[in-house]
């Protein structure tokens, strides 16, 4: 039986965590659907693409469009490339014909997009090739410092209401609800349902902690804000490994600025109980087998850290457009799932203290809904095949369930 076509729209520059949960969701939605991942030319793409998933790429914008900016850029190089873009995305679109189509993150951010991705919409929602379900999915944590934010709720409640059939919200709603971040004035129409966090189908794995060498483990997702931390370990690590012998191995990311990358290499040559790397294999098997783990708390360590009960310090970037680590991390510290370093606090004496501090804690054991891309899934087919949701998926959502 042939399978509804489905697009999922997943352009811009993104860390690389959020990419590969957006291809977790994929993954999954492909037993259903024929998937076509739109993605920028230069998106991070460090993660295994599954056969079943076609990915499109398109080619990336000359600016960063992440920003909650609702006036048009007056540059002609970048109204040039969202016609073009736009261009490719409507293309596609005819030759798919997709009964579905995901946007991620638009229109809680990504505004400078609206000129590719509204054109889309409309054109799925004008019955021509059928009257296709448009679906958002975004985390809840989103932290809006604009000094016009509530005209950004306003502006993004009016977009959904017109536009959107549903938004998917990746986070079990004991942790984070979206309205907790997003309050528009007026009451937002569009269903929502919070599917629970994006996980690997084999994050519930058993694994042996025992059979791992003991290391602490000290990571910054793709490594782009990781400078400070990794530069406060290594000085850290100098004081412990006299004492302790107890290794360090510091996973620097593909993305931390390469200049920042040689002199880390320098610093450290010939130093004993450190191994620097930019990448491995399997970032959760590395924590698993780890005696603890230090990171900035990104949603998929974070996961990471809850599945496998790694004592965990967690040290949120103090990058500006990095905020929601600060509030996952409070959370997560709240529920007993770590210990929390804020970074104004980061130097290489109190990251020496919290590591000692670390290797005696144990962290609470907590089961939030990590089954985020199989329930979104069910939503959305349920969605598709009886039109309205309501009732029927409510079940899905895992509002009002509590942790254990």
């Amino acid at each position: 039986m042939k399978k509804n076509a489905m697009m999922y729209c997943c352009r811009s520059e993104k860390h690389i965590g959020h990419m590969q949960r957006s291809i977790e969701v994929a993954r999954q939605l492909s037993d259903s659907f024929d998937v076509t991942m739109l993605v920028d030319d230069e998106g991070p793409m460090f993660a295994d693409i599954p056969k079943s998933v076609r990915i499109q790429n398109i080619p990336a914008l000359p600016i960063d469009p992440n920003s909650n900016v609702f006036e048009f850029n007056r540059s002609e190089q970048f109204r040039a490339s969202i016609i073009g873009r736009r261009d490719l995305i409507l293309e596609s679109f005819e030759d798919l014909k997709p009964r579905v189509i995901i946007i991620d993150d638009f229109p809680f951010n990504q505004h400078r997009l609206r000129g590719e991705v509204l054109p889309l919409i409309e054109r799925a929602h004008n019955g021509i090739c059928g009257d296709s379900l448009v679906v958002c999915t975004t985390d809840s944590i989103m932290i809006d410092e604009l000094a016009d934010s509530e005209r950004h709720a306003d502006k993004t409640a009016e977009l959904l209401d017109k536009y959107f059939d549903m938004v998917i919200v990746q986070s079990d709603p004991v942790f984070a609800r979206l309205e907790e971040f997003f309050y528009p004035r007026d009451t937002l129409q569009t269903p929502v349902y919070h599917a629970g966090f994006v996980a690997p189908e084999y994050a519930n794995e058993p694994f042996d902690r025992a059979a791992g060498g003991g290391e602490i483990l000290v990571s910054a997702g793709d490594g782009r804000y990781g400078g400070v931390l990794f530069r406060a370990a290594v000085e850290a690590q100098r004081v412990l490994w006299p004492v302790s012998a107890r290794p360090m191995k510091i996973v620097a990311g593909p993305r931390l600025p390469e200049d920042e990358w040689r002199d880390l290499l320098v610093s450290t040559k010939g130093m004993d109980g450190l191994v620097l790397t930019r990448l491995v294999d399997d970032l959760r098997t590395e924590m698993a087998l780890s005696r603890c783990s230090i990171s900035q708390c990104g949603y998929n360590t974070a996961l990471n850290a809850i599945t496998t009960q790694t004592p965990s310090l967690f040290i949120p970037s103090q990058n500006s457009q990095r905020r929601e680590q600060i509030a996952r991390a409070q959370r997560l510290t709240y529920w007993g799932g770590g210990r929390l370093l804020m970074p104004h606090h980061l130097n290489s004496a109190s990251l020496t203290h919290e590591i000692n501090q670390l290797l005696q804690f144990q962290p609470r054991r907590i089961r939030f809904d990590i089954d985020g891309a199989a329930n979104a899934v069910n939503l959305i087919e349920r969605a598709m095949h009886l039109g309205d949701i309501g009732s029927n998926a409510m079940s899905l959502a895992t509002d009002g369930r509590p942790p254990h």
